[in-house]
């Protein structure tokens, strides 16, 4: 669970990096099957090695991630809620790119305005990073400018129509944001089996992998219950199918984490 210090990390920084439950043989299964569903891509023009998938899976280890409590449970804290619901998952293999510099992308994927941050529960999506791998500097750390979720809604707070609008996701990147003093990017760092709790309405972006070994991550989103978050059409489409295919493969005790159509 998240401390009192950690909430506030989350809370101002929008990241909070924390150990969770899963066990050596939860994750040693996980990564393996990262590996069989996401092989680097062979003879790709151009040359691939972030590789990913996005509500398309149901293999056993990656679902029994799915539903342990650990996550629901921080969610609610992060969240400010009694209850929340599954949103969104995703499975990410960046691979080492032979002779490449260091470099990386910034966006946000969503915007916020100040009263969906304070809100209670909050109207918001909780995204759990769960790293598979070590993440080092050179292992393609997520970097992450702190805070600016916050210089973001604070802007958007001030027009009515925006103030009136349920956040939808849709990617933004940094160059078409508001020019705002936002603080410098970091990379986060963890061991394996960490997870970072954080908001992708921060500016933050993936980075190229110069080390030697593959980085994993499993990401987990939630919302809090009854909160609207819009998604564009496809993915909204994505999302309902598999929900129903999800819902019949979760233990009967955790099925009430997938919303109902």
């Amino acid at each position: 669970m998240l401390s009192e210090t950690e909430l506030a990390q989350f809370t101002t920084a929008g990241v909070a990096t924390i150990d969770t439950p899963l066990s050596g043989v939860q994750l040693a299964a996980a990564s393996a099957t990262l590996g069989a569903l996401m092989p680097l891509p062979e003879a790709s023009q151009p040359p691939r090695f972030r590789v990913g998938q996005a509500c398309s899976f149901f293999d056993q280890p990656l679902l029994d991630i799915l539903q342990e409590p650990f996550f629901e449970e921080v969610a609610k804290q992060a969240l400010h809620a009694e209850q929340v619901e599954f949103f969104q998952t995703a499975i990410v293999t960046t691979y080492p790119q032979p002779g490449a510099a260091f470099s990386f992308d910034q966006h946000v994927d969503i915007q916020y305005c100040l009263s969906d941050l304070r809100a209670t529960p909050r109207r918001m999506v909780c995204s759990f990073f769960l790293w598979l791998t070590e993440v080092n500097e050179r292992r393609a750390p997520l970097m992450f400018r702190p805070g600016s979720h916050w210089l973001i809604a604070a802007e958007r707070e001030r027009d009515e129509v925006l103030r009136r609008q349920p956040p939808c996701v849709a990617g933004v990147s940094l160059a078409q944001l508001p020019a705002l003093p936002y603080a410098e990017p970091v990379p986060l760092l963890a061991r394996r089996g960490q997870v970072s709790v954080l908001t992708t309405a921060a500016v933050h972006g993936a980075s190229v992998n110069i080390d030697t070994e593959p980085r994993q991550a499993m990401i987990i989103t939630f919302t809090a219950a009854g909160v609207q978050i819009g998604l564009p059409e496809g993915q909204a489409a994505l999302k309902r199918q598999y929900d129903a295919d999800l819902r019949p493969r979760l233990r009967p005790d955790r099925v009430h984490i997938v919303p109902m159509p």
